[in-house]
């Protein structure tokens, strides 16, 4: 279990500082849905978060009663997965 342990604390430590801050990854969601900050009703989330080998935001917010669901590569901004449905 200890052998677990370490390979999780190494994952968390490559997970923190990415290039983008927080804002800049939501900022790359919301131009890349055409939206404002100011027309979003609710950011869920904007975490850093490593998946298959990278650093990425994983970005969630409302609007107009749908929902937002985005990956944006922390390290160059490009949107890596974006969905959109109704909440």
């Amino acid at each position: 279990m200890g052998k677990m342990e370490k390979i999780n604390d190494e994952m968390m430590e490559n997970v923190a500082g990415g290039t983008l801050s927080q804002e800049e990854a939501l900022g790359r969601a919301l131009a890349y849905a055409n939206l404002r900050r100011d027309q979003v009703d609710f950011v869920k989330h904007v975490e850093l978060d490593y998946e298959h080998g990278r650093k990425v935001y994983e970005v969630k917010f409302y609007q107009g009663g749908m929902e937002y669901d985005f990956d944006v590569d922390a390290e160059n901004g490009n949107i890596l997965k974006f969905e959109k449905d109704y909440d």
